[in-house]
């Protein structure tokens, strides 16, 4: 699978922010996923387990898609995720439960 241009040249552009041995800013992360039709914060699914979405309610990602996990592992992982991602751009629990 090859990721077209536009979207290798956001990735590339994330890249050169990250390698420049500074932290990464809040703007930075949004926009690299907004790059990508993905507006923040991220969310975890009301009825699929592991089921991750993106603030309009659209699927960003599934963990453990083939069900190898128990539901409570898959849940963990995808909470892991969420917050990271979440934490990393600038959304702290008050932001999401406002």
């Amino acid at each position: 699978m090859s990721i077209g241009t536009p979207h290798r040249a956001a990735i590339e552009a994330f890249n050169t922010a990250s390698a420049a041995g500074q932290p990464i800013s809040h703007r930075t992360i949004r926009t690299a996923f907004l790059d990508q039709n993905v507006e923040l914060p991220l969310r975890l699914s009301e009825t699929d387990v592991g089921v991750v979405l993106d603030r309009h309610g659209c699927d960003v990602f599934t963990v453990d898609v083939n069900n190898e996990r128990p539901d409570d592992e898959a849940l963990a992982i995808a909470l892991f995720i969420v917050e990271s991602v979440n934490a990393k751009a600038g959304f702290t629990t008050e932001h999401l439960d406002a």
